[in-house]
């Protein structure tokens, strides 16, 4: 049975100079690579060395820039790859529709192209989660661990009572009224505010955001059918602190919620279930410090565990 931990106030923020004196980006420079995966490019930035590599994914509307303190303190210990989905940061636009499993191909053969060769740790955020549980899924010999942030469970469409809300048509459009409400994380790396703000405040964002909620059941449905995870250490990361309304419907999503990543945690036996005490949904801008010291111990188990096999035998 997987362990659930509550953590209050242990290592909760990175230094706040961690991004002084770093490299300055612009929407024409960006860091790392573009690539292409078949007529248009993403862009991948790695950091630091060593194996197993590390790859990190946001949520909708999110991209590599908002990974920067993480990915930094981490690359002291192995690689690091913070990757833009298509559509998002300095990636191409991609084809239609925006689908996990089409999602999770790209990725392959991003990785591919970058020469960033396994065993990876796959870092998944909210709908980030289900691009690398797809490609654990469908890719199990590649995967050393997973940690899920927050992370979207294949179920959530039928359970989450958001769902069974009824929608309004929002006024211009639903791409129109996306542009208008993407906003940054009130935490995010301050060197590159405005910077990300340029990268969010574009059309092929808008029309990805749109498009990745459009066919958020059809990527559910995918990761369902993608097979089992495979026998790997598991992280789940969990909010402490509530988002939803004090009203019967927030309660029911607050329990709801729960419940899936409590589940999420229950896909391995072994898995490890942390409940960030002091953080909302976006876990590594609320407490960067806390996610790193939780994938630096996923990376020491996976060590131990690496050890232990190589003296085990005749």
């Amino acid at each position: 049975m997987f362990r659930k931990l509550v953590l209050s106030g242990l290592c909760l923020l990175l230094p706040a100079m961690a991004l002084a004196g770093q490299p300055r980006y612009a929407v024409d420079a960006p860091p790392g690579q573009r690539l292409d995966v078949g007529g248009y490019k993403l862009h991948i930035h790695c950091q630091g060395r060593g194996t197993p590599t590390i790859i990190l994914d946001a949520g909708v509307g999110g991209f590599s820039l908002e990974w920067l303190p993480v990915q930094r303190a981490l690359s002291a210990h192995t690689r690091v790859c913070a990757y833009d989905r298509a559509g998002y940061g300095w990636s191409d636009m991609g084809p239609l529709p925006r689908t996990t499993a089409r999602i999770s191909n790209e990725l392959q053969r991003l990785l591919a192209a970058a020469t960033v060769r396994p065993p990876y740790i796959l870092v998944g955020h909210s709908f980030g989660g289900y691009s690398v549980q797809h490609y654990a899924r469908s890719n199990p010999d590649k995967v050393a661990g997973m940690v899920l942030i927050e992370a979207s469970h294949p179920e959530q469409v039928q359970r989450l009572p958001q769902y069974r809300q009824p929608r309004r048509p929002a006024p211009g459009g639903r791409r129109v009224a996306l542009l208008r409400q993407l906003r940054l994380h009130p935490n995010y790396p301050e060197p590159y505010v405005a910077l990300a703000y340029q990268l969010i405040t574009t059309w092929k964002t808008a029309m990805t955001v749109h498009e990745e909620m459009e066919h958020f059941p059809r990527s559910a449905e995918q990761v369902r059918q993608a097979g089992e995870l495979p026998d790997v250490p598991l992280l789940v990361l969990t909010r402490g602190l509530r988002v939803w309304p004090h009203t019967a419907y927030g309660d029911a999503m607050e329990f709801t919620w729960m419940a899936l990543q409590d589940e999420l945690a229950g896909l391995d036996a072994d898995a490890v279930h942390l409940i960030a005490e002091h953080s909302g949904h976006s876990i590594h801008m609320d407490e960067p410090g806390l996610v790193v010291n939780a994938i630096n111990t996923l990376l020491n188990r996976i060590d131990n565990k690496d050890t232990y096999a190589r003296h085990d035998g005749p």
